[in-house]
């Protein structure tokens, strides 16, 4: 019994507190070196492709209200188009000929009117880089 008398003090002993502050800031210093470490790696480029449009995807996400696979659709209604995997140059012609009235669309043209060129580029471009849809996916919607 004695004996566990003498380790239970031994172990309820303060520490003095200098070596508590040099336990706390050895603990922040490898915390704050493996913070820098990570997010260096993590700024660090992967591959050479340019970082996401972060604009251009805001931008495309109005456009998948209506042109997605999941879009809700009524019956009796034809599905529109979806835009994930299409090509740049063809997105781009169909919706510059939109915006300017030489194809002729219901809602398109006045929404298409607020964008630029550069704009409608980026869009495409955010759409191009998307994976195509599935045709599976597609095929169940039909079905529905």
């Amino acid at each position: 019994m004695r004996m566990r008398a003498v380790v239970c003090q031994a172990l309820n002993r303060r520490r003095p507190p200098t070596m508590i502050r040099t336990i706390a800031a050895a603990f922040v210093l490898t915390t704050l070196a493996s913070l820098v470490a990570t997010s260096a790696a993590s700024a660090a480029p992967t591959s050479p492709a340019s970082p996401p449009d972060w604009q251009a995807r805001d931008w495309a996400m109005a456009c998948m209200s209506c042109h997605n696979v999941s879009a809700p659709m009524s019956p009796g209604k034809p599905t529109l188009p979806t835009l994930e995997g299409r090509p740049v140059a063809g997105l781009m012609t169909v919706l510059q000929a939109m915006r300017d009235g030489q194809r002729p669309a219901t809602l398109m043209p006045q929404l298409l009117k607020g964008y630029r060129d550069d704009e409608l580029q980026r869009i495409a471009a955010y759409f191009a880089a998307q994976p195509a849809a599935k045709a599976a996916s597609a095929a169940s919607r039909h079905s529905q």
